[in-house]
């Protein structure tokens, strides 16, 4: 149990200016607020603020964060308010106790709703000041150590949170052994069989890795001696988890994995450590494809060092890193090794080490679904990198199993956008290549050029799928204002209304209140009652974009149809034939009257009915005069009625009512063909009725192909 004089006293270790009388302050304060709590191992609530304060004066944190520590818990658990902390220890401590203080008094839809929205708070906070974030990352390093008192679905509930969020944030940050001590703890929760064994089998070779560890540490040491290098060489162990992973990522065995033990090599500068990499290549032969050069491509992160494995003595694979003191002090506080705070200042390198949270932070601000923000975040954090070039030889570092378009979007949201193509190393690529290490690429970009929903499918990166995202929530928020206006100016005769009106309808601006009309949020029966308008007849709406209108599937309106509108939420204006039976009778007056023309070039699809003698060659005919007229077959159902007489029930594009007349009367000038019409869902006896869109006819139809039709009884087609 940490003591507040041992606190007090590595604080003052590392900083003799320390404010010691501020932390003793906050000590007596936490503990009278904390006075009748007990955690659930029995032990006093205090021992648990004392031993988050302890972890941060391990970090060499300031005086303000380990006051923190030990007020963090004082307003989410007790009678204390953050009013009482601002007035007693300050606004920046009351800030830093905000920030990790999760969200209370809020009724959450679910446990995931509510794991998202305080994960939301926190990163938001550690965007203003790191500090929340290390204070969060030693409450949870605690917590997980105490973890074994609490029942079975609980530790699993927060062991799995610290695997796919914490553990990964405290790699971010640069923190090792916060992300080693928390991946070791979590694995001992989830996955305990495969943890007790794997401790069995360590402690079954811990003499003999204890020998060979003594053993390699000489031999190096006294190679770097002979050539003048002023060196320290370690080695240590693996910890558990990262057995286990390897073991699953490599399907092998325990006894298959050689490199249980890593080497350390600390010497003076930059240009020893590749000296240092000479000497132990030349000592031992090197792994081919393990070498990985970390000075020169810093880690995201800031993490720097040389990676390099050696097939050692007895044929054994040894993992050596090759860095400078000041790097091993970054690789294993991270961010706490320089702390940002302790002049006030941050210099460009730092700023470049967390873009990584700017874009989380980003991601988080345009997300509005908690589900899809956790996924993203989740993505984003638990990542490996490859490193590409782009064609002026910058640096970006992407998730391996990265795209094309990942890069385009890292590199600026419009050239993600405009992204028509990429030459990865001078050639032509597709957007479904994957990115690899070493890679330049060129982005091809026009003007012209905007996302595909089709992309979605090819991103990797959070990044760039919210980036994509959010393209087609600010079109789809356009349009629907654009229909909004459309609305007001051709129905009402005027685009904007009175104050009273828009605050009787809830809206905060005309603005919202458009959109919301366009995209159906708004009743036209709501509207129409708040301005005060007759409502006897269809509101007319003309000259309207028809990108923004779409045929309704349940009868098959085509241009030039005496047509009704209806706003849909999400899929803007839905075009019905006025005879619909899916408009209600008594309710026309509240749909919109739409002046709906054709489009050059677009086909919209419609059914017709043919009956003919069932003589060969003649459903041949009857495509070949489809095709010749400029229409296309979408879709048909064939039934044998009385007699000689087939019926085919076809699903068929055209362009307007003029063009499917000049269809129709080619299709009933052809020998054999008793009658032709058409056949939707638009009155009683006139049963077609599609309900989706199969494949197009290619060549040649088959009887048994699945239709989208009703047959003739009213009875759904076999599915």
């Amino acid at each position: 149990m940490s003591r507040i004089f041992e606190i007090t006293e590595k604080v003052q270790a590392y900083s003799p200016k320390a404010d010691i009388d501020l932390i003793n302050r906050a000590y007596v304060f936490a503990a009278q607020a904390h006075k009748d709590q007990r955690r659930s191992s029995g032990d006093l609530y205090m021992t648990h603020p004392l031993a988050v304060a302890n972890i941060l004066a391990s970090l060499n944190l300031d005086v303000d964060s380990i006051v923190t520590a030990l007020l963090h818990d004082t307003v989410e658990d007790t009678h204390v308010t953050l009013d009482d902390v601002r007035v007693r220890f300050g606004d920046e401590v009351a800030r830093l106790v905000d920030g990790v203080t999760k969200i209370g008094q809020i009724h959450f839809h679910s446990s995931e709703h509510k794991q998202a929205e305080n994960f939301r708070k926190m990163i938001l906070a550690t965007a203003q000041d790191l500090r929340v974030l290390l204070i969060k990352l030693a409450d949870r390093l605690h917590n997980m150590r105490t973890l074994g008192f609490m029942r079975e679905k609980k530790r699993r509930q927060i062991s799995e949170e610290t695997m796919e969020l914490y553990a990964p944030l405290a790699h971010r940050l640069g923190i090792h052994w916060v992300k080693q001590e928390m991946e070791d703890l979590a694995f001992s929760h989830l996955e305990s069989a495969s943890y007790k064994e794997l401790l069995g089998l360590m402690k079954g070779k811990l003499e003999f890795l204890h020998r060979t560890r003594e053993n390699l540490e000489g031999l190096l040491q006294e190679a770097l001696d002979r050539q003048g290098i002023e060196a320290e060489v370690y080695g240590r162990m693996k910890h558990l988890y990262s057995i286990h992973d390897k073991m699953k990522r490599k399907h092998v065995d325990f006894n298959e994995i050689y490199d249980l033990i890593a080497f350390r090599i600390i010497v003076e500068d930059t240009p020893a450590c590749y000296h240092t990499l000479g000497v132990i290549h030349s000592l031992y032969r090197p792994v081919p494809g393990r070498f990985k050069d970390y000075i020169a491509l810093p880690k995201p992160n800031g993490y720097q060092s040389l990676h390099t494995s050696v097939i050692g003595p007895d044929n054994h694979r040894i993992e050596i890193q090759i860095r400078t003191a000041s790097m091993h002090s970054y690789a294993e506080d991270g961010v706490a090794a320089h702390w940002l705070y302790k002049d006030g200042r941050a210099n460009e390198e730092d700023h470049k080490h967390f873009q990584w949270l700017k874009q989380l932070t980003e991601l988080l601000q345009q997300t509005e679904n908690p589900g899809e923000f956790m996924e993203s975040a989740r993505l984003d954090l638990f990542v490996q990198e490859v490193y590409v070039f782009s064609r002026d030889g910058d640096i970006y570092a992407l998730p391996r199993g990265a795209r094309p378009l990942d890069f385009a979007y890292a590199v600026h949201t419009d050239v993600g956008h405009h992204c028509m193509g990429v030459r990865i190393n001078g050639e032509i690529a597709d957007f479904k290549a994957r990115i690899r290490n070493g890679d330049q690429i060129e982005v091809l970009t026009n003007p012209d050029q905007t996302p595909s929903r089709q992309w979605l499918q090819y991103v990797k990166t959070p990044r760039a799928r919210q980036a994509i995202r959010q393209w087609f929530r600010r079109q789809e928020r356009d349009d629907s204002i654009r229909i909004g206006e459309r609305i007001l100016k051709n129905s009402f005769g005027k685009g904007d209304l009175e104050e009273s009106v828009i605050e009787s309808l809830q809206c905060s601006s005309m603005g919202e209140l458009k959109e919301k009309l366009g995209r159906g949020d708004l009743p036209l029966d709501t509207l129409l009652g708040a301005i005060d308008k007759d409502s006897t007849r269809p509101l007319q709406l003309k000259g309207m974009g028809r990108s923004l209108m779409s045929a309704a599937a349940c009868c098959h309106p085509i241009p030039g149809d005496p047509v009704l509108g209806y706003i849909e939420s999400g899929k803007g204006m839905i075009i019905h034939h006025r005879n619909c039976l899916n408009i209600p009778r008594n309710a026309k007056n509240h749909w919109i009257e739409v002046n709906w023309g054709s489009e050059k070039g677009r086909l919209y699809p419609t059914g017709i009915e043919i009956r003919n003698h069932n003589q060969r060659g003649m459903l041949a005919n009857i495509s070949a005069i489809i095709a010749e007229a400029q229409a296309n077959i979408e879709d048909l159902k064939i039934e044998q009625r009385g007699g000689s007489i087939a019926s085919l029930k076809i699903l068929v594009e055209v362009e307007d009512r003029d063009h499917l007349a000049k269809v129709l009367r080619n299709i009933k000038a052809l020998d054999g063909v008793v009658t032709v019409s058409r056949r939707n869902q638009v009155g009683l006896g006139q049963e077609i009725h599609a309900r989706g869109i199969g494949a197009a006819i290619k060549g040649m139809v088959s009887l048994g192909k699945r239709s989208l039709f009703k047959s003739q009884s009213g009875s759904k087609k076999e599915e």
